[in-house]
């Protein structure tokens, strides 16, 4: 049974990858982009995520699969590629973690979800609506990380997050893991193979982001 955040990360790739030489982690990696949904009434309705995958592993997950006559992906590849990632995310709580303060604020099942792809990288697209939306006034705290490191998450250069249609006066705070705790080669594979979803050893890698609205 697969332990490891790749277990949802296009799924037809994953024991071709595992079965490869695996020395130290992470072994994917996935630029964040990401938008707050606000309400007209101020709530916060839930997130949209962009996550563009790595040339290396966008390349590995497309072989072997159907292509149009250019050599791109076809609209049904990369349709079904974006189902198995939505269903096989739900396990993973989808890499998201949100807080009203000390509570956590629990998501519906993702929509509008899909997969592009650039002609180097795979990105996959989805919102994942908040089941109660909280009122604006407060600070939330949205978390992005694999518990697992198998997949390292990291937030864009530029523009990271967006705010769509929250009240004035919000602030977004970025927080980025210190590079330097990407050092894990001194750590056996064994380690990383017994780490599970509920571990918490990636949640030093997270990426976080605060918002205060007044």
């Amino acid at each position: 049974m697969l332990k490891t955040a790749a277990a949802a990360l296009l799924a037809g790739t994953v024991l071709c990858t595992l079965a490869a030489p695996a020395s130290a982690h992470p072994h994917v990696w996935v630029s964040v982009k990401s938008e707050l949904d606000y309400a007209p009434d101020g709530r916060v309705t839930g997130v949209r995520h962009d996550w563009t995958f790595d040339e290396g592993f966008s390349t590995f997950a497309l072989q072997g699969l159907e292509t149009t006559p250019d050599g791109k992906p076809s609209e049904k590849t990369l349709k079904d590629l974006a189902q198995v990632n939505i269903d096989s995310l739900k396990e993973f709580d989808y890499f998201t973690y949100a807080r009203r303060g000390k509570d956590k604020l629990p998501f519906k099942p993702p929509r509008d979800y899909s997969l592009s792809y650039d002609g180097t990288a795979l990105t996959l697209h989805f919102t994942l609506p908040f089941e109660k939306p909280p009122e604006s006034a407060g600070l939330t705290t949205l978390d992005v990380y694999d518990p697992t490191y198998f997949v390292a998450f990291a937030l864009a250069d530029n523009n990271p997050v967006k705010l769509a249609g929250a009240p004035a006066g919000c602030a977004v705070d970025l927080h980025r893991p210190d590079p330097a705790l990407g050092a894990t080669t001194t750590l056996s594979e064994s380690f990383f193979t017994a780490l599970t979803t509920a571990s918490d050893f990636g949640s030093q890698f997270a990426n976080r982001v605060t918002v205060k609205c007044p």
